[in-house]
């Protein structure tokens, strides 16, 4: 007994000594230190009916928390203290109220207690007021609170900038009228102009508002008068500037992809639809309540795109003033571009580019021909400087619009090459530069056969200069760069044909360097035109010239071209391209026919006239001085071997017929004379045998 009772004296003693130590933990609380407040974002002004309650009104501001953050981490929530003192419900008027913070018993704060003001306006039933705001930072709007059951859509908001007549800014859509109050957008305002507002509705107006916008978003009230609404005055109709544009921001702003003779009518209302721009009838921008911005919508001119023809265009977009306006002759408007490949569905291309969002680069291509499961054997090959860039599936991946390739395979300030191989075959080849602007000096080179790229054709965007299946045309500087370049003949392609023009030749026609020319190739059911023309003026002497032609037909095979008169002209064959190497002299038109090549044997006489007349042909040349012309980048020598009407195939069927023939002969020489040698050998061979069976 006497031991239960020292327990129990003991375990209260133990519990007397802990209420100390409680007390000694409020007390080091009043060292914690509050060091950051959280912020209440909005506070909306309120309105209250004259002589009656504020308590709808405390429901909102008396349920307001801040927190507080002490420098060891604690959170605390603390409630916004208001006063209400001083607003008198039984008198209309604009009053303010004030929200202050307590502090916990043990706190102190090391930075200023935050406060909020709001205002709140007694008001007369069915009379409006707009004696105190509320600013909306986020939204850009200026809260306006009334009490009311008017229709807000028999409202009207009306604004005079100072020294300018009153507009109804309710139908410009910089203001809106609700059951609850009024809404004023910021963008209805320029900073530090002084403006009056006043809202006109079925039974009366509210009183005159006037107040300076300052630079910091509020607006300083200068007076709340019961003035009169005055006149309007007529609104200006003049376009005379436009909102600030980055320069070049409108260059490139697309890239797409148009099948072979389909309407461009789609892509047409496409981009009339997304862009516009905004216009001004300010001669420096203004987009305010006082002058308000106008939507222009854009035009795209597509008469230059014919889509019969495969190649890429250049299409450019204007903009225009709405109906109702008219566009100042002096306003300088920027004007925006797209480009457009035209592409048959069985020859996909890579030749014109355009920003995919702000991480890929996106080039159009028409894939009809191709299934979604053959699309994943697409592998584009992109270069730097004849350097393979190694691109992984996440560098890249493919469409049924076309290439998407990550910019970050890329650096600024190089030049770049890509094409695409795919099942079947491979486009041909697009290079450009990159840099800040993101491309420029683009160009499209066409793989026409084989593995043979064009490598010096046109810029695709230089204005004048333009490259389509049938046509290229090029300017002289271009074309003086060209011949600096010390190649023997400058070459001219479309559609499949190659023609190549000694670069002496070219230098005679003495162009400018703002001079144009124009080369026109067309190739269709066995016909060949070829009509050269500077400044519009035509050429038709090209001494020392050839065309190349694609061959439709294997081995055994010639081609021959026959102009106007019935002369006919034939050359050589590049196995490795398979493309017939033929030399001309002028422009025109021809016939294309290939034929099979007959057996030397039954043509002897032919094959040596034809020899004879290539001789002639290489006699004429050479007197005009133009000998030493270079065809598809083969040897001189053999070039000029195989010039004339012969064929490569005759001599080659003449050279096997004759070597078989000899051939034979050696053969049966050599048979008669082993004969008596095979007898001799069979006793020799009989003798050694004997004598081995001995041993």
């Amino acid at each position: 007994m006497k031991r239960k009772m020292t327990f129990w004296i003991f375990a209260l003693c133990f519990l007397l000594m802990l209420c100390p130590l409680t007390g000694a933990q409020k007390v080091w609380a009043g060292n914690s230190v509050i060091t950051d407040f959280s912020r209440i974002f909005y506070i909306p002004a309120g309105a209250v009916l004259r002589g009656g309650s504020l308590e709808k009104l405390k429901e909102t501001y008396d349920s307001m928390s801040c927190m507080a953050y002490t420098e060891d981490g604690q959170e605390l929530e603390l409630n916004v203290i208001w006063d209400y003192s001083k607003v008198n419900v039984q008198k209309v008027g604009a009053y303010q109220i004030t929200g202050t913070l307590k502090l916990p018993e043990g706190y102190t704060s090391s930075i200023t207690v935050p406060s909020w003001t709001v205002g709140i306006s007694v008001q007369n039933f069915e009379e409006l007021e707009i004696q105190v705001y509320s600013r909306m930072i986020s939204a850009g709007l200026y809260y306006f609170p009334w009490i009311t059951d008017q229709d807000p859509d028999a409202m009207e908001i009306w604004m005079q900038p100072e020294g300018e007549d009153w507009i109804n800014i309710s139908e410009e859509g910089y203001g809106m009228c609700d059951t609850d109050g009024m809404y004023l957008s910021c963008q209805s305002m320029v900073k530090g102009n002084t403006y009056t507002l006043t809202v006109v509705y079925p039974n009366g107006k509210t009183r005159n508002l006037k107040y300076r916008y300052a630079s910091d978003g509020t607006l300083d009230i200068i007076s709340y008068q019961p003035w009169l609404l005055g006149s309007s005055g007529v609104k200006d109709t003049t376009i005379r500037s436009c909102e600030p544009i980055e320069e070049g921001s409108l260059e490139r702003l697309g890239a797409y992809a148009l099948r072979k003779g389909q309407s461009t009518y789609g892509l047409k209302k496409q981009l009339e639809k997304s862009l516009h721009i905004l216009g001004s009838t300010q001669t420096e921008y203004e987009d305010s309540a006082s002058h308000p911005s106008v939507v222009m919508p854009s035009v795209w001119d597509f008469g230059g795109v014919n889509t019969n023809v495969p190649g890429v265009y250049k299409v450019t977009g204007s903009f225009q003033a709405p109906e109702g306006y008219t566009l100042d002759p002096d306003a300088k408007l920027p004007t925006a571009s797209v480009y457009v490949a035209v592409q048959r569905p069985d020859q996909p291309q890579v030749q014109t580019c355009a920003m995919a969002g702000s991480s890929h680069l996106f080039f159009p291509m028409i894939l009809d021909a191709f299934t979604d499961d053959q699309l994943k054997d697409f592998q584009p090959e992109l270069k730097c400087k004849d350097q393979k860039i190694s691109l992984n599936q996440d560098s890249w991946y493919m469409t049924r619009e076309g290439l998407y390739l990550k910019k970050t395979n890329l650096q600024l300030n190089h030049d770049y090459s890509l094409q695409v191989a795919y099942p079947g075959g491979s486009t041909g080849t697009y290079t450009f530069h990159f840099d800040e602007n993101f491309i420029t000096n683009d160009h499209w080179y066409e793989r026409n056969y084989a593995d043979r790229d064009g490598k010096d054709l046109p810029d695709i965007d230089t204005g004048k200069e333009t490259v389509t299946d049938v046509s290229t045309v090029i300017v002289g500087n271009r074309l003086a760069a060209l011949m600096s370049a010390q190649v023997e003949k400058i070459p001219f392609e479309s559609g499949g044909v190659l023609v190549r023009v000694p670069t002496k030749v070219v230098k005679d026609w003495e162009v400018g360097p703002e001079d144009e020319v124009k080369v026109d190739i067309s190739r269709e059911d066995g016909e060949l035109s070829v009509s050269i023309s500077k400044n519009g003026e035509e050429i038709t002497d090209i001494p020392g010239a050839t065309v190349e032609i694609p061959k439709s037909s294997g081995s055994g095979t010639r081609t021959v071209l026959t102009d106007e008169e019935g002369n006919s002209y034939t050359g050589m064959v590049n196995e490795t391209q398979n493309v017939a190497v033929i030399p001309v002299d002028k422009t025109g038109e021809y016939s294309i026919k290939e034929e099979q090549s007959q057996d030397a044997s039954e043509n002897g006489e032919e094959t040596e006239k034809a020899l004879d007349e290539e001789t002639d042909t290489e006699e004429e040349t050479a007197d005009d001085s133009y000998e030493t012309a270079e065809i598809a980048g083969e040897d001189v020598e053999a070039a000029q071997k195989t010039t004339g009407d012969s064929s490569q195939d005759d001599l080659r069927k003449q050279h096997i017929k004759t070597t078989a023939l000899v051939a034979g002969i050696v053969v049966l020489l050599i048979l008669l004379l082993l004969l008596p040698m095979r007898k001799n050998r069979r006793l020799r061979k009989g003798d050694r045998g004997e004598g081995e069976e001995d041993r």
